[in-house]
């Protein structure tokens, strides 16, 4: 039995995140704060592993306590602790936070806050002090957990993108390979086809959620990151390509065109695939992955083999459906060598910074 592989950086995030808790339990005491929990709880909340996702995280809860209290308060004080007051306090509170479209991810914090708020609220001598102490507890915990994110061991978002765009590659070489074998052979296995396809939108999903957690990180983009965002970017257009050439992989009426130019077709698909292998390795190192001439060499066999055909004058005996559905399928191929071809251009400025 193999087991799973700890990563170090889950094991910096561990121990940040208990010093941190650590450290919150402690500047409670020394405050004297009635529930200091709520301040270690806050850590647990806030604490992620890059800076962009703890700061967005630490926001949410300011923002969501600070509404939550606001608004619990204010239905505590002209509906006492029953339930309409507790009804209607979360959902005002889910309401104005949906209502504000930067605060959409602070509404749990906020109906969480309110309901304290409503239900305890009243235990206190002074309702309004019980308010008070928990927003001063939860901000502290938010500003211990972004102190030792910023501080100790820090990640930064745009770090992470870089090895989501390595993957982002790697999983389209894949997937493009399937398709190839698709092609080529009618009797290809549908779910080696559906399970690539479904990585590479994993990972699509995954490099979205790191780039909007490195725009939000407070010093914002360094110069390499934004490199590596441009990077993003072209393994996004070339997903879609891909995307579309499988429109097209599976309708048999385009065989007859695709045996006249196959042999081109697929050194242009195995010189992209290997092109995607030798990109993705260059950028986890950060190094010039050197000048693409073997794909602009199959992107012009390519180009050729499509002219051959047009004058000998194929295309007007077949289906107007059939031959643009073929086109679009070379259109889509050569699109993919392009961005691969821009993305080499613009990864070989990694290694200058």
């Amino acid at each position: 039995m193999t087991l799973p592989h700890l990563s170090p950086l889950h094991v910096k995030h561990a121990v940040k995140t208990a010093l941190a808790a650590m450290t919150a339990y402690l500047l409670t005491v020394v405050l004297n704060l009635p529930q200091g929990y709520w301040a270690v709880i806050s850590v647990v909340l806030v604490m992620q592993t890059n800076l962009g996702g703890s700061f967005q995280a630490g926001v949410n809860r300011i923002i969501g306590t600070a509404v939550g209290a606001l608004l619990g308060a204010l239905c505590l004080t002209v509906l006492g602790s029953g339930a309409v007051a507790l009804g209607l306090g979360v959902g005002l509170t889910i309401v104005v936070c949906a209502y504000f479209v930067h605060m959409h991810e602070s509404f749990r914090m906020a109906g969480m806050t309110a309901t304290i708020i409503i239900m305890l609220g009243n235990q206190s001598d002074s309702y309004m002090h019980f308010v008070l102490f928990r927003f001063l507890e939860i901000g502290l915990g938010v500003a211990v957990a972004l102190a030792f994110s910023a501080l100790i061991w820090p990640s930064r978002a745009g770090r992470f993108l870089k090895d989501g765009v390595v993957r982002a590659l790697n999983d389209e070489a894949a997937y493009y390979s399937v398709l190839l074998s698709c092609r080529i052979s009618p009797d290809c296995d549908m779910h080696d086809e559906s399970v690539t396809r479904a990585q590479l939108e994993a990972t699509r999903e995954k490099n979205h959620a790191l780039l909007e957690e490195a725009k939000r990180e407070p010093s914002g983009l360094t110069r390499s990151e934004h490199i590596i965002v441009s990077l993003f970017n072209f393994t996004e257009r070339i997903a879609e390509h891909l995307l579309s050439m499988e429109h097209a992989v599976h309708h048999d009426d385009l065989e007859s065109l695709h045996g006249m130019v196959s042999k081109e077709m697929d050194l242009l698909a195995q010189t992209t695939i290997t092109a995607m292998i030798r990109l993705s390795l260059a950028i986890g190192k950060e190094r010039d992955p050197g000048p693409m001439d073997d794909l602009g060499r199959a992107v012009h066999t390519a180009e050729e083999a499509l002219t051959r055909i047009r004058r000998e004058h194929v295309l007007p005996g077949q289906d107007l459906e059939v031959v643009m559905r073929f086109f679009s399928y070379y259109y889509n191929m050569r699109e993919v060598a392009v961005e691969l071809t821009g993305m080499a251009e613009r990864a070989a400025l990694l290694g200058d910074v």
